[in-house]
């Protein structure tokens, strides 16, 4: 038996991966500290000649993670799978292993599970929706803050599938009625993938939504976001700034938080105190104090924000504004020596203003405290990423604080913008001229 040896077990813990072993010599990579004798040992159970190709341990990692993450199921084994646990029987044991290139489960709902999730990560999306609908089970991804069709199996695997996803996310598996939220590590070899799974019961099943956090993928570089420079210039002039708010706005998967993040990467290079509450934590950044919402012990983007405000911040980024009560005391937060970085909901940038004024924040402390609005959106790009990010940015200026002071109504305000000032639909006209983007 040869396939013993060409397992992810085996070469994790051999330190030996077989690159090749179609051709007539054995191609190798292992780690310097592999034992010979293993190697040769294989050698003569393929019954042919070696070449080895050592290494040193960190490179190594970056083989075996990478040979087997490229060993992808196409949509059609995904498919299969789900035909072979429509014929198949109960599934009485569940394997709880979490490192998901462990591919060889015998259980094929685990199986499948594991390939949904490896598709997903190759593909880069951010989440995973998983609905029942009639006689389907409906799997899409949300690739670069696009909705994409994945796969379509049969309902009847739903059940079991929900389960296993229940299971390593610690949720109450009897619990079908109410909406649960749960997260788990998931291990690609030596990279951690963060889970945050979210359930909500519909008209007759429930629902599931699975957000993947990869921070392998992740650049937090303003440089890198797609900005054109002077918006670059201008952004960065704005984190100088020692107390005010700055909003990113945008749809769901634009990439708000990674602007934010990237600002913060920027920022930390200061000798200052940074904190955050997030729900979740996308990113662990190193340096700053991260605090995570926890609806369970009452721990609110409100209540997070008021502890941090006995911190003696310098900056502080609030994941989201989402209700009246975390807009009133972020604002007030700005006007006393704090900068303070946050997301918003809107359609656009400018009708932050009049979502805020709906929260509650009067006309005055919106043209005191807000430094600039950023609105972004991801557009297709000639790289193999697939998307770049576009931006408009609205910084404050006399004008248009007297316009907020009178109306926050966005027709209103479009008119008091700066001559300078470049549209969402001006800057995608530039980077289209300058072939940044499709």
């Amino acid at each position: 038996m040869t396939s013993q040896f060409q397992s992810y077990d085996f070469s994790k813990n051999s330190r030996i991966l077989i690159q090749n072993s179609q051709s007539s010599v054995l191609e190798i990579a292992a780690d310097k500290k592999a034992d010979l004798k293993i190697i040769e040992k294989i050698s003569w159970n393929f019954k042919k000649p070696y070449k080895v190709n050592w290494c040193e341990a960190e490179q190594f990692n970056d083989l075996l993670n990478e040979f087997f993450e490229n060993d992808q199921s196409t949509a059609e084994d995904i498919q299969n799978i789900g035909d072979e646990i429509e014929i198949s029987t109960f599934i009485n044991e569940i394997d709880n292993s979490d490192d998901i290139l462990k591919s060889h489960d015998d259980a094929p709902i685990i199986k499948l599970f594991n390939l949904i999730l490896r598709e997903a990560i190759s593909k880069k999306a951010s989440d995973i929706h998983l609905q029942v609908f009639e006689d389907t089970l409906n799997i899409k991804f949300r690739i670069h803050g696009s909705i994409e069709n994945a796969f379509t199996l049969n309902s009847g695997i739903s059940a079991r599938l929900f389960t296993r996803i229940k299971i390593i996310s610690g949720l109450d598996i009897t619990e079908k009625r109410k909406p649960q939220d749960g997260r788990v590590t998931i291990n690609i070899g030596s990279f951690p993938i963060d889970l945050r799974i979210s359930t909500i019961p519909s008209y007759d099943n429930e629902r599931i939504v699975l957000r993947l956090l990869d921070q392998r993928h992740v650049e937090l570089d303003l440089s890198s976001l797609g900005m054109l420079d002077v918006q670059l210039d201008e952004f960065r002039s704005l984190l100088d700034q020692k107390s005010g708010i700055i909003l990113v706005t945008g749809p769901t998967g634009s990439g708000k938080t990674t602007t934010l993040y990237a600002a913060i990467e920027k920022i930390k290079k200061k000798n200052i105190n940074i904190m955050t509450i997030e729900d979740p934590i996308e990113y662990k950044i190193e340096g700053i104090s991260q605090t995570q919402v926890n609806p369970k012990i009452n721990l609110s983007f409100a209540d997070g924000l008021r502890s941090i405000l006995r911190q003696d911040p310098d900056v502080i980024l609030v994941g989201e504004i989402r209700d009246e009560e975390t807009a009133d005391i972020a604002l007030r937060a700005s006007l006393t020596g704090h900068l303070v970085l946050s997301t918003l909901h809107t359609n656009s940038p400018l009708g932050a203003f009049d979502r805020l004024n709906e929260l509650g924040v009067d006309k005055k402390m919106l043209t005191s405290s807000i430094l600039c609005i950023v609105g972004q959106s991801l557009e297709r790009n000639f790289n193999q990423d697939g998307r770049t990010a576009v931006f408009e940015m609205i910084s404050m200026d006399q004008k248009l604080q007297e316009a907020v002071s009178q109306s926050t109504e966005e027709h209103v305000l479009r008119k008091n913008l700066s001559d300078d000032h470049l549209t969402l639909t001006q800057a995608l006209a530039i980077k289209k001229e300058n072939k940044d983007i499709f």
